[in-house]
């Protein structure tokens, strides 16, 4: 049940965030598998697991490999609209690995030297599972999450939603002074230069501004000499 909460968490923070159906889902299964394979060493060592380190543990990773997938997912989205999707995951890879590397590998270390050092074994079983979990994380963002943005890129494209801010409206009495575009009802008295559509009845006097004309051609200068000429033998012929 906590598992189930914590993804449907998730999925809605990755949804607001992104603004798109696909991306969550592609990126839970990242998230949420780096957990499940990190659970299954464990069984398959034949060790036994807290169920305290299974929800601490559970926790953590689930936190920081959000921030490793939210940091290359948003600066790949960035990117792809500046160039071809292949680059620009490339690109968001080569951003995102100091500080992917940085975090991830302070926390593995962190969490080896306790589970390594503890005498308790509870914070020792924390210790360990933090640790291969971190590097468990690291992997799958670096290696796995650019393929699967890749592979999914379509479907993020189609499942991609925008959402409408609120329009805040004014009402105001009396006299307004108004710079800037007006949507709305008016009632009362305008002067003032609009430009737009008005949908109703206007009872108004409206000044148009009319076309300007063009100023006549002069004619070139060899036809007002020859023009010249020729009144000149009119005037000798008389």
């Amino acid at each position: 049940m906590i598992s189930v909460l914590s993804i449907v968490f998730v999925i809605l923070v990755l949804l607001f965030t992104f603004q798109s159906v696909g991306l969550p889902i592609l990126l839970i299964l990242v998230i949420q598998g780096s957990v499940w394979i990190n659970f299954s060493f464990p069984y398959l060592m034949h060790s036994n697991l807290f169920f305290l380190s299974y929800l601490v543990v559970s926790s953590i990773q689930m936190g920081a490999n959000i921030d490793y997938a939210i940091v290359i997912s948003n600066r790949y989205m960035e990117l792809k609209k500046q160039m071809p999707p292949q680059k620009a995951i490339i690109l968001a890879l080569n951003q995102a690995f100091p500080t992917i590397i940085t975090s991830g590998s302070m926390l593995a270390a962190a969490g080896l030297l306790i589970g390594f050092m503890s005498s308790d074994p509870t914070v020792a079983s924390i210790g360990i599972c933090l640790g291969r979990g971190t590097i468990l994380s690291i992997f799958l963002v670096m290696f796995v999450l650019p393929e699967i943005l890749l592979l999914g890129d379509k479907v993020i494209e189609r499942t991609m939603f925008a959402i409408k801010p609120p329009e805040l409206g004014h009402e105001m009495e009396g006299s307004v002074r108004v710079n800037g575009h007006i949507r709305g009802y008016v009632s009362g008295t305008i002067d003032a230069k609009v430009q737009g559509v008005i949908h109703g009845e206007v009872h108004a006097v409206v000044d148009t501004e009319g076309k300007k004309e063009k100023p006549k051609e002069e004619p070139p200068e060899e036809q007002t000499e020859e023009t010249e000429r020729e009144e000149g033998q009119t005037d000798e012929n008389q």
